[in-house]
């Protein structure tokens, strides 16, 4: 059921720059009345609608409920599933639009801020790390406080290293969810992620490091510390044979 008599509500179905015409969207009015000169945000964007045409290319003055059409007017390119509104002015529709760009920076920032062991020493350099934090997870509690005393052991003047949580068993959702709300790299000796857990890390884009002995992963997290550490181990599931891609340890760029 829609009100064609309310002011518009609809969806991005496509939207593309043309050359002439600047940013052309084609959207579906789910409700309301979509008219020429309406103020519109459509995701992060917004603008007035300009010119408006049907799937005959006939230009129209509104578009009801159910109606699928192109317009211009906006001031970029929407993403295709972007709910399109009408507002009451143009300053509305600019403050919604930037409101919604802020909301989209932070999560932009929320990502390039994800610890990475490739990149930690870079970041302890420029100054964006003064505290490593680190989950892990183990196949027996004498292998988790064994890693929980060695990995501490390692804190420098310029950054501590801490874990915040350490446990027996796989990597689950849960370990991953924890690591991106604190920003955490997750170690697991012995274990190996859960399917669920592999891919919430993957959507995440959190750093899991695998390893069988210790020293090894001390070794790494030193190396880390201090530019020398190689890129990471990258692994890939085919069907069911594992391959493994490994890198040289790179020398100290500094």
């Amino acid at each position: 059921k829609a009100n064609p008599k309310k002011f518009a509500k609809g969806i991005v179905i496509e939207s593309r720059l043309n050359k002439g015409r600047g940013a052309v969207m084609t959207l579906l009015v789910q409700d309301g009345t979509l008219k020429i000169g309406d103020n519109i945000v459509a995701g992060s964007d917004f603008g007035r609608v300009r010119d408006m045409r049907d799937d005959r290319g006939m230009k129209l003055k509104e578009a009801p409920p159910a109606l699928a059409v192109e317009i211009t007017g906006l001031s970029g390119v929407s993403s295709a599933g972007d709910e399109v509104v009408v507002v009451a002015d143009e300053k509305k529709a600019k403050q919604i639009a930037e409101m919604r760009k802020n909301i989209e920076r932070e999560k932009e920032l929320a990502q390039s801020s994800r610890v990475s062991l490739d990149a930690l020493y870079e970041k302890i350099e420029e100054g964006d790390v003064k505290e490593l934090k680190i989950i892990v997870k183990a196949d027996t509690d004498g292998s988790v406080e064994v890693l929980r005393d060695s990995i501490q052991k390692l804190s420098t003047a310029k950054v501590a290293v801490k874990v915040i949580h350490g446990a027996v068993g796989g990597i689950t959702e849960n370990d991953v969810m924890l690591a991106a709300a604190s920003k955490a790299i997750i170690i697991g000796f012995n274990v190996r992620p859960q399917a669920d857990g592999r891919k919430l890390a993957e959507q995440k884009q959190v750093e899991i490091r695998l390893y069988k002995i210790i020293y090894e992963l001390a070794d790494e997290l030193k190396k880390a510390m201090a530019g020398l550490l190689a890129p990471n181990k990258v692994e890939k599931i085919i069907g069911r044979v594992e391959v493994r891609e490994t890198y040289n340890i790179r020398k100290n760029h500094a």
